[in-house]
């Protein structure tokens, strides 16, 4: 139980951070990993029954945060985002462990899949964190690939060419 609300408080700080102070791509990740776990509490399976099969609704909730990683990954100008959507094919890959291998202990299971959960956090925060920084020291951080301001040839005002 206490490592459950551990896993909650951090959560909740590390995606409420990212959505305060980060830029795009942190608070898109924040809400996906919101969302992944407000999904995940409410397909509510009986303790007794957790993690002795594969989950399936469970499987569903992680390949559909993978796509929203990908998603924000490919089109993000950050490198992290690839770390984390990287993480999280390795829990979708536990999933196809477990239902290649159903001898998988229910332990091994339950921890592979939940042992991702605590450095992707951790990098959310370090991320925003970073970003914060850039934007201190440069003025600007662009977000997403070709977010950047695009150079515009000047007219000179009298407007002749040099």
């Amino acid at each position: 139980m206490a490592r459950i609300l551990l896993f909650n408080a951090l959560l909740l700080l590390a995606c409420g951070y990212a959505l305060w102070r980060g830029g795009g791509p942190e608070k898109a990740v924040a809400g996906l990993f919101l969302l992944a776990a407000i999904a995940t509490r409410l397909i509510g399976m009986a303790l007794a029954e957790r993690f002795a099969r594969i989950e399936l609704q469970l499987l569903a909730i992680d390949l559909l945060l993978l796509v929203g990683l990908l998603a924000v990954a490919l089109r993000a100008d950050r490198f992290w985002t690839m770390t984390v959507a990287a993480m999280q094919v390795i829990a979708v890959g536990v999933h196809v462990a477990k239902l290649l291998s159903p001898e998988f202990t229910r332990w091994v299971y339950a921890v592979m899949l939940g042992v991702w959960s605590y450095p992707m956090l951790i990098l959310l925060v370090l991320a925003t964190w970073r970003h914060r920084r850039r934007l201190i020291r440069n003025g600007v951080d662009p977000s997403w690939s070709g977010s950047s301001p695009r150079l515009r040839p000047t007219m000179p005002v009298d407007g002749r060419l040099p």
